[in-house]
């Protein structure tokens, strides 16, 4: 009867009866007397009772208790200290004439102890038996400037998968060498010369006692740091876990939830896109997995099957292999683009004006609803119906007629099957009566492909002729060659109303005008020049608009001229009987020019920089900030400001008044002539030029400068 033992062998825990145990105890004591001389004989002890711990509990089996046999099994692969010579070891129980030849199986590991960056490349170079590990080194680089950097992932993906070799063993297994005593002792010795010779040459250049103490800071430095950047990086898998983690749930519940559209746009066959869907899966879910894996194995110190992370770096690689593939043949079935066109007569229209109208909608009420950037996807009634692929395009017509064609174009691996699958899809545009029925959409029978089809419609309107499109179809209208462009008058934000063709171009015939009181929107405009006897209020506003009141007959005198962001208003001489008043709301206020106008009001803008020019019997009020503002004021103009800037520059003549108490100023410089007259409150410093006709007058606490 024996007694059972619980140990620790090499990280291993062992329930092991005593013969057992003495047999083993005294093979460790022998192996530890035979390299009592050696430097790294502790790491030795360490590496060779973990192989004998990973031997012995590999070969038990279901069995729980460790006999003789076992230890004596797991001695013979190890070897004994007197067969260091490189004999082969006997089997147990065999002749004594029979020898077994152990062939390991090659591991993939990193070799962090020829690491340039992770060992990845190191490690692959021993796997596959280079000899030289640069060779490795220049392919990885290769591959990464020909894939344009994404081996830059891949070789971080690597990092992450792949465990480094971190004993002796592994470091053996690494390069296919059986890890038994003599191999395990040879390796660490090894490794301990070149760890003695990297020593030998930091002290042999930076002195031995100085070498010892900047080594010493050196080393603490690289420990913190490393701490750091380990902390720092275990942040970003745990990171990276939750994103491709949710990516993974939401790619997983798109497939599931577009199941009825396959058919329709997968390039591929129904076996190839579910390849291609089971690719992807896995291509999300080994590094998940591997990152969990990794955070076990750094915080929790989980060890993990050493064939698991070979395993999972193979399935990424034969996954990637395949959907990188399937792409290239997804690809392949878009390579050419093909057309038809047709035209229908619309001589048949007995009107001036073409109504164009939403022919309405045939798809079932059984139809499921997928919306995609906005636009609306159906099935229903064995087809697909896409909605928004229609462009419109009207233009003018040359024949005195009004004109309609329509190209449907669509992709395909060659010309003749682009062409085809054009002709696949269903768009019907018919006339009744002066209406003009259009699909908003087209649709696509049950058993074709979706290959980026897109209806183009041209529809010509001969001069003096009108045309007007519903509220669906006028979103459909892209491309117009208006007389004069502005936003607020397009056929897009007018539907239902009526369009005229002009020789200048398509034109709004009952939309508010510029000038208008429903006139809202268009573009800003910053510079304005006013030249009339009409009185102005030009009001910040987040949206440019204006508007005129008065009598219509007098409205239409002023005539508006819009170029870049210049907006003149001008009556070109012409006299005013009634009052008119014009309103501008604007974003943004720059220059003003008023040339003998009526009153002028500015009002609620803060603006860096400002100019006013006056001429003439004007009178300009403004309030409002300005960090510059810059004043010309000629004739018998009056201009009264209330605000604040940092800088305030005013030239009069002709005896122009300024009236600026109620501005606050840090920096002034006035020059006054023939008679003019101006009040300014600054600050800090005034600079002042005046003739003996001229007042000006400071306030305020600034330091005053006669030129």
């Amino acid at each position: 009867m024996n007694k059972i033992l619980n140990i620790n062998l090499g990280g291993y825990a062992i329930t092991i009866d005593d013969d057992a145990y003495e047999h083993i105890s005294a093979y460790l004591e022998s192996i530890r007397r035979r390299f009592s001389e050696s430097d790294g004989r502790d790491e030795i002890m360490r590496d060779i009772e973990s192989r004998l711990g990973e031997i012995i509990t590999t070969g038990m089996g279901n069995r729980t208790i460790v006999m003789l046999p076992d230890v004596e099994a797991a001695i013979e692969v190890m070897g004994k200290p007197e067969d260091f010579g490189g004999e082969p070891v006997e089997k147990p129980g065999a002749d004594k004439g029979a020898k077994k030849f152990i062939t390991p199986a090659k591991k993939l590991f990193r070799d962090e102890q020829d690491a340039v960056i992770g060992g990845v490349c190191s490690g692959l170079a021993a796997y596959f038996g280079f000899q030289e590990t640069v060779w490795m080194r220049i392919g990885f680089v290769a591959l990464a400037l020909i894939s344009f950097g994404f081996w830059v992932p891949a070789y971080i993906l690597l990092w992450i998968l792949v465990p480094p070799a971190r004993t002796a063993a592994e470091r053996l297994a690494m390069r296919g060498e059986t890890p038994n005593v003599e191999n395990i002792a040879r390796e660490i010795e090894k490794g301990a010369e070149r760890f003695s010779k990297k020593v030998n040459e930091f002290g042999s250049n930076m002195g031995s006692s100085a070498g010892r103490n900047s080594a010493a800071v050196a080393s603490g430095c690289l420990t913190v740091v490393g701490k750091l950047f380990l902390g720092l990086v275990i942040f970003i898998a745990i990171s990276m876990i939750f994103g491709l983690g949710s990516a993974w749930v939401a790619g997983i519940w798109a497939f599931i939830t577009a199941q009825p559209y396959i058919e329709y746009f997968s390039p591929l066959s129904s076996g190839a896109t579910y390849l291609g869907f089971f690719n992807g899966f896995f291509l999300l879910g080994i590094p998940i997995v591997a990152l969990v894996l990794w955070l076990g194995r750094t915080i929790f110190r989980y060890k993990s099957p050493a064939w698991l992370g070979s395993g999972m770096t193979i399935l990424w690689v034969l996954n990637f292999v395949s959907l990188v593939l399937l792409v290239g043949l997804a690809f392949v079935g878009f390579r050419q683009s093909g057309s038809v066109s047709k035209t229908m007569d619309l001589s048949g229209i007995g009107s001036d004006t073409l109504s164009v109208k939403w022919a309405g909608r045939n798809v079932s009420d059984d139809h499921d609803d997928w919306f995609v950037d906005g636009d609306e996807i159906r099935i229903g009634n064995k087809r697909l119906e896409m909605d928004d692929m229609v462009r419109v395009r009207v233009r003018r017509s040359d024949s005195g007629r009004f004109e309609y064609s329509q190209t449907i174009r669509a992709r395909g691996s060659n010309g003749e099957e682009a062409t085809e699958n054009a002709a696949n899809i269903n768009f019907e545009a018919k006339l009744e009566g002066k209406a003009l029925l259009l699909p908003s959409g087209y649709y696509i029978k049950q058993g074709k492909k979706w290959r980026v089809q897109e209806v183009r419609i041209t529809i010509g309107v001969p001069d003096g002729k009108y045309i007007a499109f519903d509220e669906v179809l006028s979103h459909r209208v892209h491309e117009v060659d208006y007389a004069d462009f502005d936003d607020e008058n397009t056929i897009w934000n007018n539907p239902g109303k009526a369009f005229r063709m002009t020789p200048q171009g398509l034109e709004c015939s009952d939309c508010p005008r510029f000038g208008d009181r429903q006139y809202r929107g268009g573009r800003a405009f910053d510079n304005f020049i006013l030249e009339g006897k009409f009185e102005t209020e030009i009001i910040q506003d987040d949206d440019f608009s204006i508007e005129f009141e008065g009598p219509q007959g007098e409205r239409d005198v002023i005539e508006t001229i819009r170029s870049g962001d210049n907006l003149t208003l001008t009556t070109r001489g012409k006299t005013l009987n009634g009052n008119v008043r014009c309103i501008i709301r604007t974003p943004v206020f720059t220059t003003l020019v008023a040339d003998n106008t009526g009153a002028v009001t500015i009002r609620g803008f803060d603006e860096g920089n400002a100019a006013i020019t006056a001429k003439g019997p004007v009178r300009i009020r403004g309030f409002f900030d300005s960090n510059n503002l810059n004043l010309t004021l000629l004739g018998k103009c009056s201009v009264e400001l209330t605000g604040n800037s940092d800088e305030l520059t005013a030239t009069l003549s002709d005896g122009a008044v300024l009236e600026a108490t109620g501005w606050r100023t840090r920096r002034a410089e006035v020059t006054a002539s023939d008679a003019s007259q101006a009040r300014l409150n600054v600050e800090d410093f005034a600079k002042v030029k005046s003739d003996a006709g001229s007042s000006v007058k400071i306030t305020g606490t600034a330091n005053i400068e006669q030129f």
